[in-house]
């Protein structure tokens, strides 16, 4: 189905393809804060080269502005994924309708879903021109330019309401919070284009849109222009930010944000400044931390190791946000012995998967059901019956000598020999990282199975080309790879089945069949496509749990553990909600999880401990209706009282680069 490819091509949001990305992200973000000043909050960043000046900056987001590492600082989002509840909650889109009204009921036979969006009126730039439908506009536009048609069609209606026309492949009815995140959340970017400014190029593209929609114009035609364009040339930078902060000064050692006062929820914020510090390497921001002055650290998919989160001062809480994802030993079917399911079986139940996550440290944790549903409360629907009884592979070590002489393995003086009578060993390439916390995984991995009789030594490639020849060449055994992601409303099968099978990268060499033992076979492309573009919700459901029950069985790879998100702070001087607090969660949204910075800026948890000049209240999330003169269905507008907590303090790091925001748009 076309929609697979549409939908899925936004799978680049998922976390772990962002550790595979990790050569094009920039270094990781750390905020520092500065208690001496309650209004004012640092933001550590490693950046080189550093910006240097104010006159020679350019605001131009795909000319190396601040970018996507700040969204929710600088820009706003349009809307903001609750995680925990799979709701969107309002940012400067205040409310959206869908239509025709019964859009549901009709999808497989209608073409085209409106989606209205309405805005919020009291948003501004940061120079108080009113954020507009046309600022809306102007941002999609500009995103489309970095896509391919065909594209939504869109109608500004007046200043503060714009719908667009989205081709059905687009969205889906069986996966609502995607819908939303990539209609009413603009797929995650935010609204980061000021039709003002950029006019001219907006015209250009307008005036050309049959064309482009066509094909008849490639998008690549205006690219050279987006990037040639310096905003600065034509209105003052305050212009060009719509978040909480804008770019006020910028020297060398630091960038000055100031408060912006037309941003819609400014009257929550007591911070007045931003000072971001541009250090030159991760040693002098490691400096920093281990002298107690970085107050808060957002780790994402590049942190301080584990060995030094676990030996920081005792006023530092580390707070572990788990995603539904991780790493994971992917097997190379073309390996004579490894081809065999009784042996990857076996493998499975030689890893104690619980001392692999504690050698890795507090940033991750044991796998409990390889390949089972994830267990978090967004894939509750999935967890059926069906998949309640899947194989744990606990550590059995003598069940992996039964299975592995089923197929004609023997053991003598401790070693095992293979079927053809040669010494049976394994290497693991390590592809991902060659940080202290993996090593130290590895490390345990090779010596559970050289202990048990299989020699295993592992060795690391770093350059991504010299990885794809290998998976080419098929000359390996076992790769430890980037496994599972959040992708909302639906489990996230995307690298196992897609990414790391063939499209691109054939690691695992395997056809996508899964025969089972009653000599059923299940054709693993047709159910993740149901899994990403179902026709039903039972259809959707199912879907899950035959790939759960299939992979579980069949192991092409091998989930070991999950990456959490670690965030630490300095409790000396932030305030912060309980590890259970949905806020938390809001770091597996947006880029580099910025969506935490949004959401504790707009609902009052980004407070410092002592508040020298604002008093802030807290509230509750709600997006009120509209009334529209068309015949409309509201979906998911209203949004469930969260529990926000008064007075709390959360502050930011943000680990992601600019160059990776292209990815997290439409197709």
């Amino acid at each position: 189905m076309l929609i697979v490819s549409r939908m899925r091509a936004r799978i680049f949001y998922s976390i772990p393809l962002l550790i595979l990305l990790v050569g094009l992200i920039l270094p990781s973000v750390t905020i520092i804060t500065n208690s001496q000043t309650s209004n004012t909050l640092t933001i550590g960043w490693v950046h080189s080269p550093p910006y240097v000046s104010l006159s020679s900056y350019n605001p131009n987001i795909f000319s190396g502005g601040l970018g996507g590492a700040f969204y929710g600082l600088v820009y706003a989002y349009s809307a903001i994924l609750n995680v925990s509840n799979n709701q969107m909650l309002p940012g400067i889109v205040e409310n959206w309708t869908f239509s025709p009204s019964n859009w549901v009921q009709e999808f497989n036979s209608i073409n085209t879903v409106n989606v209205t969006l309405y805005l919020n009126p009291h948003a501004h730039w940061a120079n108080g021109q009113p954020v507009t439908a046309y600022d809306i506009l102007a941002t999609c536009l500009i995103l489309d330019m970095y896509g391919a048609p065909p594209f939504p069609n869109y109608t500004v209606i007046n200043n503060y309401t714009i719908t667009i026309s989205y081709p059905k492949d687009f969205v889906s009815p069986y996966l609502m919070p995607f819908t939303l995140l990539d209609t009413v959340g603009l797929g995650e970017v935010a609204v980061i284009i000021n039709y003002q400014v950029w006019k001219p190029i907006i015209q250009e593209i307008e005036g050309n849109w049959t064309l482009l929609q066509e094909g008849k114009v490639k998008t690549t035609v205006f690219r050279s222009m987006i990037r040639s364009f310096n905003p600065a040339l034509v209105a003052p930078i305050s212009a060009d930010y719509n978040g909480p902060f804008y770019v006020t000064q910028i020297t060398p050692s630091e960038i000055v944000l100031a408060k912006n006062p037309g941003f819609y929820a400014a009257n929550m914020i007591p911070w007045n400044k931003v000072i971001i510090y541009q250090f030159s390497s991760s040693q002098d921001l490691l400096a920093a931390v281990k002298t107690g002055e970085i107050d808060l650290l957002y780790a994402g998919a590049t942190s301080l190791p584990s060995a030094a989160l676990s030996s920081l001062p005792s006023y530092y809480k580390v707070i572990s946000i788990p995603q539904p994802g991780g790493y994971a030993l992917y097997f190379n079917l073309q390996n004579p012995w490894l081809k065999y399911v009784q042996v990857r079986q076996a493998i499975a139940y030689i890893i104690n998967r619980t001392a692999v996550a504690l050698a890795g440290g507090v940033k991750y944790s044991p796998v409990h059901v390889p390949n089972g549903i994830p267990n978090f409360s967004y894939f509750n629907e999935f967890r059926t019956p069906a998949v309640a009884h899947l194989n744990p592979y606990n550590v059995n070590l003598t069940k992996a000598a039964e299975l592995l002489e089923s197929v004609g393995f023997t053991k003598k003086n401790g070693q095992w020999y293979t079927p053809a009578g040669t010494p049976f060993t394994l290497n693991i390439t390590d592809v991902i990282s060659s940080s202290p916390g993996v090593s130290s995984m590895l490390t345990l991995i090779a010596d559970e199975l050289t202990a048990f009789g299989i020699p295993t030594k592992y060795s690391i490639i770093t350059i991504a080309s010299v990885a794809h020849h290998l998976y080419e060449s098929g000359d390996y055994d076992m790769v430890f790879q980037a496994w599972g992601g959040y992708y909302p409303g639906t489990v996230d099968w995307y690298l196992e089945l897609q990414y790391l099978s063939g499209i691109p990268y054939n690691v695992t060499h395997w056809d996508l069949l899964v025969p089972l033992p009653n000599g059923t076979v299940y054709n693993m492309s047709e159910l993740y496509a149901e899994s990403v573009a179902p026709n039903s919700t039972s259809q959707l459901i199912a879907a899950n749990d035959e790939i759960a029950y299939a992979l579980n069985y069949y192991l092409p790879a091998l989930p070991l553990v999950y990456s959490d998100y670690v965030i630490v702070y300095n409790s000396n001087v932030i305030k912060a909600p309980p590890p259970s607090s949905w806020f938390w969660e809001e770091a597996l949204y947006g880029i580099g999880g910025t969506a935490l910075l949004q959401a504790g800026f707009q609902y009052g948890y980004l407070v410092p401990t002592t508040v020298t000049t604002t008093t802030t209240t807290t509230v509750t999330p709600t997006t009120t209706s509209v009334t529209s003169t068309t015949s409309v269905m509201t979906t998911s507008s209203s949004t469930t009282n969260v529990g926000l907590i008064a007075g709390i303090v959360v502050v930011i790091v943000i680990i992601i680069a600019a160059a990776v925001f292209l990815l997290k748009r439409r197709r």
